[in-house]
């Protein structure tokens, strides 16, 4: 049996036991809380950049450590990582680590803001370059190109028509932006969701997490506002890993993460603390949905420790829900008990997963909002 069919026998059975959406109730249950505002999403960097890369995920210009198979078990993120690596003469064998690589070139360019600046060029000339070979946009790209430094990579990516969705396929951003909350949570650098927010007609207001004290710097609608009191039709989309604006906040490398988490952990500033007090609340009391991470990553395993702060086991938060899909197969070990032993951790603390795509999860998300409304109005 190949591992493909193995791991897909075993999800299967994972979810009979005990991960299933409609054995738990989970859809009946988190209906009315999204009605009452009371579900705050909170969504990967990842969740984006595999859009805008999918039709290049299996890159064809592999190093030499990567074989066809090894690629096809890899994320976008991690074959864009290694394509970095490859750049910057990155000399370590993890080159699919993004924390890892971006530690090495942080500590050779002894430069953090630099070196933060360097890599969003690096991801925006590649994503010009590859764009370079598509007809319809080739001239765009290359015009582009020549203003690398003066463009975000979300602008960019919005110029060039990113993501191109199948026909009938619908943004995932676009259907969590029709939903009435107020808050959502990222760790995406861009603003990505800002963007799918407007496009829904609803006025966004972008607050950014100065973790490592660059607020002066920043443009004052981007600080948080204590007075302000987020409706769904203006809503509050806060950079918990920083924002494309200010290299100086982007949560990149292993130290970044590391002193991210002993920054707010410490925090002890009521008057004007790290991450306000409000959110705080928001992440202890209300139903989390945490889209587009993989459990083995910094991202993930910083955030969840974060969440975990605000979380307590003895003030029994509502269950969260993990939305992701496994896919490293050299790494599994024994694949049953690991995802077993993986169901029964996050129970623990109050949260299920679901093994699938981030993508497929909010498309099923809308289609039950919908048919609740229906319900709800008949």
């Amino acid at each position: 049996m190949t591992l493909n069919r193995r791991f897909a026998r075993v999800r299967e059975q994972l979810s009979k036991e005990s991960s299933s959406l409609s054995k738990t109730g989970f859809w009946e249950a988190i209906m009315p809380r999204i009605s009452h505002s009371f579900v705050l999403p909170i969504f990967s960097n990842s969740l984006r950049i595999e859009q805008i890369f999918r039709e290049e995920r299996q890159i064809p210009d592999q190093s030499a450590e990567t074989s066809q198979s090894e690629a096809e078990d890899l994320t976008v993120e991690e074959q864009l990582t290694e394509e970095w690596a490859n750049f910057i003469g990155y000399p370590m064998p993890d080159i699919h680590n993004l924390a890892r690589v971006a530690q090495y070139f942080l500590v050779e360019q002894k430069d953090n803001l630099s070196a933060r600046a360097k890599y969003l060029e690096f991801l925006k000339t590649f994503l010009l370059t590859i764009t370079q070979d598509d007809e319809d946009y080739k001239d765009l790209a290359s015009k582009l190109l020549m203003q690398v430094q003066e463009q975000h990579f979300s602008e960019i990516a919005r110029l060039l028509d990113y993501p191109r969705f199948p026909e009938g396929v619908e943004d995932p951003l676009r259907l969590l932006a029709r939903l009435p909350l107020p808050i959502y949570i990222t760790t995406s650098y861009y603003d990505f969701l800002e963007r799918a927010l407007e496009a829904e007609n609803k006025k966004p207001r972008t607050q950014v997490c100065f973790w490592s004290g660059a607020r002066s710097s920043a443009r004052t609608e981007h600080w948080y506002d204590p007075d302000y009191e987020p409706i769904p039709q203006e809503p509050i989309v806060y950079h918990l890993y920083g924002l494309e604006d200010y290299p100086q906040t982007l949560v990149l490398s292993e130290d970044d993460f590391i002193n991210f988490l002993v920054s707010v952990v410490e925090d002890t500033d009521t008057q004007n603390p790290i991450v306000p007090l409000k959110l705080r609340g928001k992440l202890a009391e209300q139903t989390l949905l945490l889209l587009g991470y993989q459990l083995r990553d910094w991202d993930f395993r910083v955030l969840f420790r974060f969440i975990a702060k605000f979380r307590k086991e003895d003030l029994s938060p509502p269950r969260g829900m993990i939305i992701q899909l496994k896919r490293d197969k050299k790494r599994t070990g024994n694949l049953e008990k690991s995802l077993q032993y993986l169901n029964r951790y996050f129970d623990k603390r109050q949260f299920d997963v679901e093994w699938s795509e981030a993508e497929s999860f909010v498309q099923e998300l809308w289609a039950k909002w919908n048919e609740y409304n229906r319900q709800g109005q008949s």
